[in-house]
């Protein structure tokens, strides 16, 4: 029996998702375990799932944080391989204590905050893996560890527009758009992203039109008097969910965080979207998450509306979503690197089976790109 540990970082919903795919596929494997830990929203998330999980203290990158992670791992047996998703102190525990191999998967690296001398922090790590596009990759890093753009780690939502609109109680003639803001949604940015979405609903959509927002309901603006923004859409607050893509299927057009992961999923199933950006809080992202979102605006799969100008771009955007026609062609969304929590699953288990040693020759291209849906 070989046992793998997975470590969840708690940032939002989105490590837990794809991780959540990943360790699926392990388990599809005989003679595979798969335990798990994961802190803040990431233990929400996995617990809304039924997914048995170890909490984890929330990480940060003191001394102070790094011994509560290491004291947490004590308590749990040592593993064959850890697979540590951006919990960054799970790496030199798992190289100096347990003597294992550990595999790192990262949204991004430290030289993508214009800090590639703090990359050297993964030089351990036997392999780290950007979940990216390939086309954000740089010339070069700052980490002499292997390292591979595998891109966002995508599933194929396999519920049917009818029987996820019949589920939610939605008639077919309905039109009917998904505002959906993660597991950090009363954050300030999020906030001002409600302001925007909810504004352009209410002043712009047809009378009858609903917006079911998957936030929890302190999200929602203050009141806005710059006009009659009463005599559109209505808005319904459907609560945090644990199955959106139930409600993103059934959906007319959804729109989502643009510095969030989601937006890859619905642009991978070529769901009409409009991605929404706050500004001031892009700029703390890596560099590589607006340029992520660019790439897939340009290729026609998503929309883009800088949430700062206002709702009336935000309208014009969900009216390009819609009469959008590049998400029908799979020639697009094959321009791109994508993942599966298959082929991740798989990378990981080459890894396990060459010994766990760094590849002299660097990683090996066995991503397992997966295909367009239809």
């Amino acid at each position: 029996m070989v046992e793998i540990l997975v470590l969840t970082r708690g940032h939002g919903f989105g490590h837990a998702a794809r991780d959540l795919r990943v360790i699926q596929a392990l388990r599809r494997r005989p003679g595979i375990t798969v335990r798990v830990m994961a802190e803040g929203s990431a233990l929400d998330y996995y617990r809304m799932r039924g997914e048995p999980c170890t909490p984890l203290p929330d990480e940060g990158f003191g001394e102070v944080a790094a011994k509560a992670v290491w004291k947490a791992l004590a308590t749990v047996p040592r593993p064959d391989l850890v697979v540590s998703d951006e919990v960054m102190w799970a790496l030199p525990y798992a190289r100096k204590i347990w003597k294992r191999p550990c595999v790192v998967l990262l949204c991004a690296l430290w030289a993508e905050y214009g800090l590639p001398e703090a990359d050297r922090f993964f030089d351990a790590a036997d392999e780290v893996m950007v979940l990216d596009f390939p086309q954000n990759r740089r010339p070069a890093y700052g980490t002499t560890a292997p390292l591979s753009f595998l891109g966002p780690v995508v599933r194929t939502f396999t519920t049917e527009r009818g029987a996820a609109r019949a589920g939610l109680g939605i008639g077919e003639r309905d039109e009917v758009a998904v505002l959906s803001l993660g597991g950090m949604n009363t954050r300030p940015e999020s906030r001002r992203m409600a302001a925007a979405a909810i504004g352009a609903w209410r002043a712009y959509a047809e009378p009858g039109a609903r917006l079911l927002v998957l936030a929890d309901r302190q999200t929602e603006p203050d009141p806005v008097h710059d006009g009659d923004d009463t005599h559109g859409g209505t808005v319904v607050w459907a609560g945090v969910t644990p199955e959106p893509e139930t409600y993103y299927r059934a959906a007319d057009i959804v729109l989502n965080d643009a510095m969030g992961s989601t937006v890859c999923d619905l642009a991978w199933n070529r769901v009409a979207t409009v991605a929404l950006l706050d500004e001031p809080s892009a700029s703390r992202f890596p560099r590589t998450f607006l340029g992520r979102v660019r790439h897939l605006t340009a290729a026609g799969l998503i929309e883009m509306a800088p949430v700062h100008e206002g709702r009336l771009t935000v309208w014009q955007a969900i009216e390009r979503a819609r009469s959008g026609s590049a998400r029908t062609h799979g020639r697009v969304l094959d321009a791109f690197g994508w993942s599966t929590g298959e082929s991740v699953a798989r990378r990981l288990l080459d890894l396990l089976e060459a010994g766990g040693g760094k590849r002299l020759d660097g990683p090996r291209d066995r991503s397992g790109k997966a295909r367009p849906v239809g």
